[in-house]
């Protein structure tokens, strides 16, 4: 059972009800998955606007959380590469919620590296514009039609994107992580003699 906030009040959520709105939105939506108390939706990146437009007017999903996206690849300049072979794409993946209940769903799209473009959700809803443009500068994702796809932290001159799996850290490579090199013991460890003075 669920809890949630309503007016100021605690409302509680009734597991039919969250059972009921997983049923709806898989009876919907051929490729779903519920797993970790999360449900997802695979969609095909033609249908990508239509999803959001689905699920905001007939599922009450209006709240925009977030944006984001994951760099699959098996060239890896920092960190270990994946256990097993993947195929170079990028997943992008936004979330929205109901604004009177718990319910939310993710949903998640694969988009070529070599051609790296998605149409945006800005216009669907609003609050995907920041998203999308971190999106934009630390992955080098273009969003069609996005009203001003201008980076956020960093500054023009910058070159490169820095979530990529093939963007090198040199900070990195000057000094190593910490869990890379020995590491000193804890003062408690140690034993300290202390001289009294005459």
């Amino acid at each position: 059972m669920k809890i949630l906030k309503e007016s100021g009040e605690r409302k509680t959520l009734n597991q039919s009800d969250q059972n009921e709105f997983i049923n709806s939105i898989q009876s919907s939506f051929k490729n779903t998955s519920y797993n970790f108390d999360t449900l997802k939706i695979n969609v095909n990146l033609s249908s990508w606007i239509d999803t959001h437009k689905i699920l905001k007017k007939d599922f009450n999903l209006s709240f925009f959380n977030w944006l984001s996206a994951v760099d699959w690849d098996n060239e890896v300049k920092t960190g270990d590469a994946p256990k097993e072979p993947v195929t170079p794409s990028f997943e992008i993946l936004s979330c929205l919620s109901q604004t009177n209940s718990n319910n939310l769903v993710i949903s998640s799209t694969v988009i070529s590296k070599e051609n790296a473009e998605i149409e945006s959700l800005v216009d669907v809803f609003a609050g995907a514009n920041w998203h999308e443009r971190e999106a934009y500068e630390m992955f080098g994702i273009n969003f069609l039609n996005h009203p001003n796809l201008t980076k956020l932290y960093l500054p023009d001159d910058y070159e490169g994107n820095p979530l990529l799996k093939s963007f090198e850290l040199i900070s990195r490579e000057v000094k190593p992580w910490p869990g890379d090199v020995d590491v000193e013991g804890m003062p408690e460890d140690s034993i300290v003699v202390e001289e009294k003075g005459s």
